[in-house]
């Protein structure tokens, strides 16, 4: 499977966010349906995380370009946000410790 890529969103909220929050769960709702979505991770207190996990390049520039998704990021521009940053990584390693009960 690997590589593959994470798109990193870092964001802090605007004091508007009045439809904010059912919009992030639609499009989370709406990224698990696209082509090459791998998974989602995401994080807020003052600071916002979400990382999605994609198969292509290309995978990740449909994404972007999906309508639903191009009116949520207008929004965002417009109301939501004070400020946010994506970065687009290649992941070529992971490992990880899972010490859960079963």
């Amino acid at each position: 499977m690997k590589p593959y890529y994470a798109v990193i969103f870092t964001s802090l909220l605007s004091e508007n966010t009045k439809g904010y929050h059912q919009m992030a769960e639609q499009m989370e709702n709406l990224a698990k349906q696209q082509q090459g979505f791998l998974g989602i991770e995401s994080a807020r207190d003052n600071l916002g995380i979400t990382v999605s996990y994609w198969k292509t390049l290309e995978d990740i520039k449909k994404w972007q370009a999906n309508s639903e998704h191009l009116l949520a990021q207008k929004l965002g521009k417009e109301q939501w946000y004070q400020w946010y940053k994506v970065r687009i990584c290649k992941v070529e390693r992971e490992y990880e410790i899972d010490n859960q009960p079963l």
